[in-house]
């Protein structure tokens, strides 16, 4: 099974195939030949880039549904306590009253 090389990969081929190609000795012909390899491995450079750019918008996207999801949790959990701490206001004001009553009454 084949592996996508690196970017450092491609770059070190492509040091290589420049460093090739200043050999004032080299035939026209492996020259056109280095060019094309050149030609082909920022190809793979662009293709690099480009998958590792959509793998970072995925992954951050993922991540912020995940974040919304979460944050509609939080909101979610935190308007039931606004309606539990009503609820016990409530009876705490008519507990309230109660004890007003009743320790009036003694």
């Amino acid at each position: 099974m084949a592996t996508t090389p690196t970017l450092d990969q491609v770059h070190a081929a492509m040091q290589a195939v420049n460093e090739a190609l200043q050999d004032n000795t080299i035939s026209d012909e492996m020259e056109d030949a280095l060019n094309e390899l050149c030609n082909v491995l920022q190809g793979m450079e662009d293709a690099i880039i480009q998958d590792t750019e959509e793998a970072l918008v995925n992954a951050l996207a993922d991540q912020n549904d995940q974040l919304q999801a979460l944050n509609k949790k939080i909101n979610d959990l935190a308007s039931d306590l606004d309606v539990a701490s009503e609820k016990i206001k409530s009876v705490s004001t008519t507990v309230g009253t109660i004890v007003s009553i009743v320790a009036a009454l003694i």
